[in-house]
């Protein structure tokens, strides 16, 4: 009997955990995670597409995440939260997204979808949106940038 108390009480504890961190997953090619929650803020440390996150708080469109022991800000659209599948756990199959279904939540292109469109377009310049796509511009040239021009974001942390 006392097994049986000290199993449910080790149920109850995870499922108190699980509830109190939620997990994510990056769906951009790179997520910046911030020292605020504003996206003019410092960036703390680059995720890449597809790695996970863990949260412990949310404050409007932002979520205060771990990643590789770092800890920042990042916001809402470049993650989906990922579910917990309980029927793993009575030895069903647990469902999950592959690469492809998460890039697409994020992105809502399909190749067929760019080349429909590309289709119908095609006049436009997409070597110009490569190009400009291949800049890289540092993180403190963006700083630079915003303290030069004195940016402020309404409602943003100073």
């Amino acid at each position: 009997m006392k097994k049986m108390l000290w199993c449910c009480l080790v149920v109850l504890l995870t499922m108190g955990a699980a509830a109190y961190a939620a997990t994510y997953r990056v769906i951009n090619e790179e997520a910046a995670v911030r020292k605020d929650r504003r996206f003019f803020a410092p960036i703390v440390i680059r995720v890449p597409y597809g790695e996970k996150v863990e949260s412990r708080e949310v404050k409007g469109d932002w979520l205060n995440v771990t990643y590789r022991g770092t800890q920042g800000w990042i916001h809402k659209s470049a993650v989906t939260e990922l579910k917990i599948d309980w029927t793993a756990l009575g030895g069903g199959k647990a469902a999950e997204s592959t690469k492809d279904e998460v890039a697409l939540a994020g992105k809502g292109f399909t190749p067929e979808v760019e080349k429909a469109f590309h289709d119908k377009n095609p006049a436009m310049r997409y070597d110009l949106v490569n190009q400009v796509e291949s800049y890289r511009i540092t993180d403190e040239k963006i700083q630079a940038f915003i303290r030069a021009g004195k940016l402020r974001e309404p409602g943003g942390e100073s």
